[in-house]
């Protein structure tokens, strides 16, 4: 029966062939638009490793001029004012490079037999509990680390994965950074679970919290963990309570919610619009492949007629048009394959290996369900054919 099928195939080769060409064309064109979408997808369900649901931030200027003791005392009112306010569940600051911000400071070297490239993270002592952090090993910095010999940080568990896989960290002393920005060495006391600070969408780089005290110049962005429920005026509350207390006006109060949101609109918008066009070419080629299949059959009556005559049943008829359709689609996804498996091998983008073969099978389910869809009704009619009619039209 399948020999009998190829041979069918082949003797309509030339009529196969466009239905060949839609097919392969489709497979290869929503092979490239979920390999975008799948890929997107499984970096925006791993976590973010932070919380952003009542979480507001405060950017404040502070001249690099400024007095360092006026700068620490200012702060540390700030903080006890803060912590004072009904609405407000906890309090802390961080450096520019904070969740949806944008910003970025990084370093790296080889000097430690391995070669790493990590984000900085300036944050104080109450930052992990304000922001949510999960601590995995060890422990947050605390005040008495401001007496430590070596830099403290805490390291995320992809730069321990990455670089100390099989090793114990905690304790573990490493050189951060090659200008002695750090010191000679740094300590790692802790590691974070995950922090992908720069959105939803972006892949999580190797990051490493170093200690940096509430009292400092380098950390003036407050970050305000709010209590559940709050009025609608606790914004305003909030924002006169900084503005007395810094005795300054140009800072601006953000929710860390609405960052996120803005963040991932630009990845958002270009993924709706790709699967609006895979939506409508998978409409497309359903009706095509529907109009085609219907014509083929309507001009093979007389074929059917003559084989119900000589024995085949309905089954049999249904069978054999469904499995045409689906030898050649099988034909056209496997050609697409060959092409599509070019993608992984020759690393044309900066994309893991794993949502190519992801987008490749998800493609080729979505044909195969598609022709058998459209396959199932012209075969059903085709099967209800009455030999004797059809014998005696030709």
């Amino acid at each position: 029966m399948i020999k009998h099928i190829f041979t069918l195939i082949w003797n309509k080769k030339k009529k196969n062939f466009l239905l060949f060409l839609e097919i392969f064309f489709a497979f290869m064109i929503m092979f490239a638009v979920f390999a975008f979408i799948i890929s997107n997808m499984r970096v925006y369900y791993s976590p973010l490793g932070f919380d952003t649901e009542n979480i507001w931030t405060a950017s404040l200027r502070i001249p690099s001029s400024s007095d360092s003791t006026e700068v620490a005392q200012m702060k540390t009112l700030l903080l006890q004012e803060l912590n004072t306010m009904p609405e407000v569940e906890s309090a802390s600051f961080s450096g520019l490079a904070f969740p949806f911000s944008g910003n970025t400071w990084s370093t790296g070297n080889n000097d430690n037999g391995f070669n790493f490239q990590t984000c900085i993270f300036f944050s104080d002592e109450h930052y992990a509990k304000t922001a949510g952090l999960d601590i995995i090993e060890g422990r947050w910095f605390t005040e008495e680390d401001k007496n430590s010999k070596y830099f403290p940080v805490l390291i995320t568990k992809k730069f321990r994965e990455q670089c100390f896989a099989g090793k114990p960290v905690l304790d573990s002393l490493f050189i951060l950074d090659d200008d002695g920005d750090f010191g000679e060495f740094v300590k790692i006391i802790g590691v974070v679970d995950h922090y992908k600070y720069h959105g939803e969408f972006a892949e999580e780089q190797l990051g490493t919290f170093v200690y940096t005290p509430s009292t400092s110049k380098d950390t003036y962005v407050a970050h305000i963990r709010m209590k559940n429920g709050v009025q609608p005026d606790a914004e305003e509350k909030l924002n006169k309570l900084i503005a007395s207390t810094t005795k300054r006006a140009d800072f601006s109060i953000r929710k860390l919610e609405q960052r996120r949101i803005q963040s991932s609109q630009s990845t958002w918008t270009p993924m709706i619009a790709l699967m609006s066009i895979s939506g409508f070419l998978i409409i497309n080629v359903a009706l095509g492949l529907f109009g085609v299949l219907w014509y083929n059959i309507s001009k093979r009556r007389s074929e059917i007629g003559l084989r119900r005559t000589v024995g085949a049943t309905r089954a049999n008829i249904s069978f054999q048009f469904i499995t045409e359709i689906i030898m050649v689609t099988l034909i056209g996804i496997f050609v697409g394959l060959f092409f599509a498996a070019q993608f992984p091998i020759m690393k044309l983008f900066d994309i893991e290996n794993i949502n190519y073969y992801y987008a490749m099978l998800s493609s080729a389910g979505v044909i195969l369900l598609l022709v058998l869809i459209c396959a199932f009704y012209p075969s059903r009619q085709a099967a209800m054919v009455n030999p004797a009619m059809v014998l005696h039209e030709d």
